[in-house]
């Protein structure tokens, strides 16, 4: 099975000319500007305010032809309180997509001298049709902007809840002036929403695979291969003193199997498993053997069918653990928003639906219980946050 993988890097001027984007945090970029997505579609149900963007990854797909351009955004609450519910009450997840021939986009002219003399769809450029009118935005989280400044009238936003944040952060001053916002109001929206980076991908190295295989076929099937090993053996930080006592753990399977996976490329921070190569569905790199989720027709599995067509969805990408870090929160503070991986599944004909489809994202933490209490606390230790354990893997 071919995993492509993603990188988070710094924007440049490159990404700002891109047409189709795939980013951490910032902003959404629609695929259809004319049709952003309605804040009632991404308010937490904990707190009952409006999600941001997370990421959101430009996925295209052979077939349907209604999938040529296709996007999936992933959005989640800032607030690590929330993240104490359930994924479905704090995340979210949409699919995104248009046919080669829409309103939208069009071939750019100036790419029509390298696609005369290569017949390869990935060198055409795509451009924004003249006559395209982007929808108002919300200036805060860039979601529909459905409601304005009640006295200036030139700023929108998608909530009550926004418009209160940039109210007190620096709009009251300059209303109706008729300047811009200043320095300290933009840092001061620009942390309403998580840091943005671009994401680029590469095909999981070869060696990953072979030796995650060759680690499969060497253990058990009930796992008695991980007794006795210790912390110091599997610590993904160091484990010292008091620490370091009673070090003999339990480890889960799926867990050294997380670990031999990503070692080589202990930076990656999206995993994308789809392909239309593939004989059937790809299976998730899971945390633990504990909280998979279930996948069936239910309405109440975890993962249950299309709403729209009834095909059973399947994995098609997981977010690591490695994003956390650039994320600018509290690594430290046990409240802050934390993940094992998130892992999101979708209708595998990608069937065509106005506007947002929505797929499923599950949430998959880190067994305390299968890594053993004292490893974990080392984890959560001053020496390591638990979103950094993968600055240095020592397997």
């Amino acid at each position: 099975m071919v995993v492509t993988l993603g990188y988070a890097e710094a924007v440049d001027e490159e990404f700002g000319r891109e047409v189709f984007s795939s980013k951490i945090g910032g902003k959404p970029r629609w695929l259809d500007p004319t049709r952003p997505l309605a804040v009632n579609r991404v308010v937490c149900d904990e707190c009952t305010k409006p999600m941001v963007l997370l990421m959101q990854l430009y996925a295209p797909e052979d077939e349907p032809a209604s999938a040529f351009h296709r996007t999936l955004y992933v959005f989640i609450c800032r607030s690590g309180a929330c993240h104490k519910a359930g994924a479905k009450q704090c995340m979210r997840v949409f699919r995104s997509q248009l046919a080669e021939e829409n309103s939208v986009y069009e071939e750019d002219a100036s790419s029509n001298d390298v696609s005369d003399n290569n017949d390869d769809d990935d060198d055409i450029t795509w451009a924004l049709r003249p006559q395209v009118k982007a929808a108002p935005l919300c200036v805060v989280c860039g979601l529909a902007g459905t409601k304005g400044c009640s006295k200036c009238r030139a700023r929108l936003y998608c909530s009550r809840d926004h418009q209160l944040a940039d109210w007190s952060g620096g709009h009251r001053e300059q209303c109706g002036s008729g300047k811009t916002d200043n320095a300290a109001h933009r840092r001061k929206l620009q942390r309403m929403v998580f840091p943005e980076y671009v994401i680029v991908s590469e095909e999981e190295p070869a060696q990953a695979q072979a030796e995650a295989e060759a680690f499969g076929e060497d253990s058990d099937d009930d796992g008695e291969d991980t007794e006795g090993i210790t912390a110091e053996d599997m610590a993904l930080v160091p484990v010292s003193g008091e620490r370091a006592e009673d070090s003999s753990v339990d480890v889960d399977r799926a867990f050294l199997m997380f670990q031999r996976r990503i070692q080589l490329s202990p930076d990656q921070v999206i995993r994308y498993a789809r392909s239309a190569e593939s004989p059937g569905p790809s299976e998730p790199l899971f945390v633990s053997d504990d909280g998979r989720p279930s996948i069936g027709a239910d309405a109440n599995a975890d993962v249950p069918a299309c709403e729209k067509c009834s095909a059973a969805r399947e994995f098609e990408l997981q977010i690591m653990p490695q994003m956390l870090n650039f994320l600018s929160i509290d690594s430290v503070d046990p409240a802050s928003i934390d993940w094992g991986t998130l892992l999101i599944y979708t209708c595998p004909k990608s069937c065509d639906s106005a506007g947002y489809a929505g797929e499923v994202i599950c949430r998959q933490n880190f067994s305390s219980q299968g890594i053993g209490e004292k490893f974990m606390r080392a984890m959560h230790g001053d020496d390591s946050g638990f979103t950094k354990q993968f600055d240095s893997l020592n397997i």
